[in-house]
């Protein structure tokens, strides 16, 4: 059993004889390099421990020295791609020295890795929305390095919002050692604009007559779907005086909704007053103390409360004064001539002075006539 033993150390030995350099000293250490082996490949980032060993060479002198690249059984450097060497250096108590390298290389076997910034991952855009994709691959320190960093849209260009629903941006890269890579980002664009509402007619503050047929003009409009939206509208009601509103509402397939108002008034066809009355500011006539007939037509009958108040009067043609007096008569309508007349008592005072009427009707307006009054 010794004897076997022997013959394999002796074999061993011979062995390692014939892997020493040449120029190394024939009689120095001997050098078991065991890992990395010569020639060995090795992942980027795989542990590889380093086994060596220095043991006395021909002459049985005791290594003193073992220094490696690498303490035993540490892990060789396989951070950085390509061709490495490893070497340990022996020294024996006689001085003799032995040096072997091995030669591995570091193959990249890791994809490179891709982040996309822009479009964010289920982001949700609003319909024609700015936005700009952007993307890097990098394929790490110490790898092959990026090929290639391909995107279904460049990095940099325009994201499509011009469309609903539910897209991707994909990008795929390469490293040189050909390592592929992909990942991809989805993202929506939804519809959260409301249409909008355009209103010609009513005007705001338009003013019709009690009666007018008016013909509403207005259209709806939604980015996406055009003027395929509901757009509905109240009617444009003539029917009585005062302030009225004029609505339109819409609505698209996304739930967006809208609404547009215009306020318009109503009021009397007020024609002027007649005979014997004349256009303000011009100054009519009459005799102090006489009833004085104030006749106006209103493009028919609308009742006996078309006047707001009593009608009024102040001193003075054209005055400016801002009190005056409640005017004394009655409100009369005379179907034949379709005509109100507001009979006005007059006092016999008054005669060699001037007076302005006022009469402010239930639509709110206010009309004028100047009287001058003789003996």
């Amino acid at each position: 059993m010794r004897t076997l033993l022997r013959v394999s150390l002796l074999m061993l030995l011979v062995a390692l004889c014939a892997a020493v350099p040449a120029s190394a000293d024939p009689n120095g250490p001997f050098v078991i390099l065991e890992t990395p082996g010569d020639g060995a490949l090795y992942y980027q980032g795989q542990h590889v421990q380093a086994a060596y060993a220095c043991l006395a060479g021909p002459l049985g002198w005791p290594a003193i020295t073992c220094d490696a690249d690498t303490p035993l059984g540490s892990f060789i450097d396989t951070t950085n791609v390509g061709e490495h060497t490893f070497t340990v250096d022996a020294v024996d108590y006689a001085g003799a020295e032995t040096t072997v390298t091995h030669t591995y290389t570091v193959i990249d076997v890791n994809p490179p890795a891709i982040a996309i910034a822009s479009p964010g991952e289920h982001a949700v855009y609003s319909y024609g929305a700015e936005v700009f994709v952007h993307y890097t691959c990098d394929d790490g320190p110490g790898g092959s390095g990026v090929l290639a960093c391909l995107g279904s849209l460049p990095d940099g260009a325009p994201l499509p919002t011009n469309r609903l629903g539910t897209f991707a941006v994909q990008v795929d890269a390469f490293d040189n050692a050909l390592n592929h890579a992909t990942a991809a980002h989805f993202y929506q664009v939804v519809d959260l604009t409301p249409p909008t509402i355009t209103v010609n007619t009513p005007g705001q503050d338009a003013q019709y007559h009690v009666g007018d047929v008016v013909t509403p003009d207005y259209s709806c409009h939604d980015d996406v779907e055009g003027s395929n939206v509901s757009c509905s509208a109240t009617p444009i009601d003539t029917s009585t005086v005062g302030k009225h509103t004029f609505r339109v509402d819409s609505r698209d397939s996304s739930g967006n909704s809208a609404f547009a108002t215009r306020t318009y008034n109503v009021v009397y066809d007020f024609a002027g007053f007649s005979s014997p009355l004349v256009a303000y500011p011009s100054v009519a006539t009459a005799k102090a103390g006489d009833s004085v007939p104030v006749k106006f037509s209103l493009g028919g009958y609308h009742g006996m409360d078309v006047l707001a108040s009593q009608p009024a009067w102040k001193p003075g043609c054209n005055s400016t004064a801002l009190d005056s007096s409640t005017a004394v008569g009655s409100l009369s309508y005379n179907a034949g001539a379709d005509r109100y007349v507001f009979l006005w008592s007059t006092d016999r005072s008054w005669a060699g002075s001037c007076r302005e009427l006022v009469v402010t009707l239930r639509d709110g307006t206010v009309n004028l006539a100047n009287v001058q009054f003789g003996k």
